[in-house]
C-alpha cells in the first residue's frame, strides 16, 4: 500500500456544463418518526439508483446530549433506553422523504439503532445495529428477517462474490471479519489476531473481486493510553493476513466493477487517491488538504462517476474520461443551521438519475443536495 506517484489525468473540464448543472445546494429535513424520545440523525447510506436509504442512528444526538456540559460525547448512550429501529429514505427524482423502513419496533432487548446499509444485489436491504442484530428487509418494508447467530458488533457491509455479504466485526469475542450468504446464515468467521496489550477493531472493508482478499482499515486502542492507531490490512479470503500497513493511514477504500482498488491515503493533513488496476498499474490524485476531524467517510460508485464523501460534507466528484484517466472536482457546500452543539457529519454522497449528488448529514435527519456532478470545481493537475 505504499504511494506511488503517477500522472493523474485530472484536468479542468472542457465541455460545456448541461443546463441542470447550475443547480444550486439545497437542505432536506426529516420528521422524527420513532418511538420514544431519542432523537435519530442519518448515518450511512446506499441507494438502488433512485432512492437513497440509509441508517437512522441515535449514535451522534445522544452522546452529544450526554457529553454538553463537558463538551465531549458518551460513545454508550444510544443503549440507554429502547428506540425503533428504522432505515430513512429519501427519493432523489421527487426531492421528497419516503416514510422509513421499520425492521424492528421498540424492543428493551435491543436498544441499538441502525448504523449501516447495503442495497444488495438481490434487490433486499440489509443493515447493521451494531449492538442488536443484522438483518434485511424488502424496499417497501415487507419481509423483514433478524438473522439469529449473526453476533455483536457488526458495522461495516460489502457485497462481495456470488453475492456474500462481509461485515467488519469491529468488537465482540472475535473482532475480525463475518462472512454471510445472502439467506443471513454466518458462513465463515475470521477472527483478527490480537497485538499484546492492544485491541485492534476492523472498521471499513472491501473486497478485490479479482484475488478475493479482503482489505480493510481499523482502530487500534492500547492498554498503556497510547494514541489510537488505524492500521490498514489485507487478509486472504482463509483468514491470512498477508500485508499490513501503519502510515499512510488508509481512510477509506472501495473496489469499482471493473476491479479496481480505489484506496484515500490520509498523510495527517492531506488526502491522496490511489486507483490500482487487477494488473496493478497505479495512479494518484492529490485531493489537498484537510482538517484534522474531515475525514473521508464512503465511496461510491457509479457508472462514469465516482464520490467519495468526507465529514466535513465535501464531495470529491471523479469523473472517468473514455481513454483520457480520471478528471477530479469537488462540491463543497455550506454547513446547515441549527445542528445540536453546531455539530453535522457528512456521510454517504450517492449519484441521482439526474447527475445530482445528494448527501446524507448527521444533523438530525438531513439529507443535502451537494450540487450536479457535472459542475464541481476541478482540482488541479497533478
Amino acid at each position: 500500500m505504499l504511494l506511488g506517484l503517477a500522472a493523474s489525468g485530472c484536468a479542468t473540464l472542457s465541455r460545456v456544463d448541461p443546463p441542470w448543472a447550475a443547480v444550486r445546494p439545497a437542505l432536506f429535513r426529516g420528521a422524527q418518526t420513532n418511538f420514544g424520545a431519542e432523537p435519530y440523525s442519518s448515518w450511512f447510506g446506499d441507494t438502488d439508483g433512485r432512492i437513497l436509504y440509509f441508517g437512522l442512528s441515535a449514535f451522534w444526538e445522544t452522546s452529544l446530549q450526554c457529553g454538553a456540559e463537558t463538551n465531549s460525547y458518551c460513545p454508550l448512550s444510544d443503549l440507554k433506553e429502547p428506540g425503533d429501529h428504522l432505515i430513512g429514505r429519501f427519493d432523489m427524482v421527487d426531492e421528497r422523504f419516503l416514510a422509513p423502513l421499520v425492521v424492528r419496533r421498540a424492543d428493551p432487548a435491543a436498544p441499538s439503532s441502525v448504523w449501516d446499509v447495503l442495497v444488495h444485489s438481490n434487490g433486499r436491504i440489509y443493515y447493521t445495529t451494531f449492538w442488536d442484530e443484522f438483518g434485511s428487509v424488502l424496499p417497501d418494508g415487507g419481509d423483514v428477517q433478524h438473522y439469529a447467530g449473526a453476533g455483536v458488533g457488526l458495522n461495516e457491509l460489502w457485497e462481495g462474490p456470488e453475492g456474500e455479504i462481509y461485515a467488519t466485526r469491529y468488537l465482540g469475542d472475535r473482532p475480525g471479519i463475518a462472512v454471510f450468504g445472502p439467506d443471513g446464515v454466518l458462513r465463515r468467521e475470521l477472527p483478527l489476531p490480537q497485538d499484546a496489550g492492544a485491541l485492534i477493531c476492523p472498521k471499513s472493508l472491501a473486497v478485490d473481486p479479482n484475488t478475493r482478499d479482503i482489505v480493510f482499515n481499523s482502530d487500534i486502542f492500547y492498554t498503556d493510553n497510547r494514541p489510537p492507531g488505524h492500521d490498514a490490512f489485507r487478509m486472504s479470503p482463509d483468514g491470512e493476513i498477508i500485508e499490513r500497513t501503519a502510515y499512510p493511514i488508509l481512510a477509506f477504500l472501495s473496489f469499482d466493477r471493473a476491479g479496481r482498488g480505489w484506496f484515500v491515503d490520509d498523510y495527517g493533513e492531506r488526502n491522496v487517491l490511489r486507483i490500482v488496476t487487477p494488473s496493478g498499474d497505479s495512479t494518484s490524485h492529490d485531493l489537498g488538504a484537510h482538517d484534522p476531524l474531515d475525514l473521508v467517510q464512503d465511496i461510491k460508485h457509479a457508472g462514469d462517476i465516482t464520490l467519495i464523501t468526507s465529514w466535513g460534507m465535501r464531495v470529491y466528484v471523479v469523473r472517468e474520461r473514455a481513454g483520457k484517466g480520471f478528471a477530479v472536482s469537488t462540491l463543497t457546500p455550506e454547513r446547515p443551521n441549527n445542528c445540536p452543539r453546531d455539530f453535522a457529519l457528512g456521510y454517504t454522497a450517492v449519484l441521482s438519475p439526474h447527475r445530482d449528488v445528494y448527501e446524507t448529514v448527521s444533523c438530525r435527519i438531513t439529507v443535502l443536495r451537494a450540487g450536479n456532478a457535472d459542475a464541481g470545481r476541478s482540482l488541479p493537475a497533478n
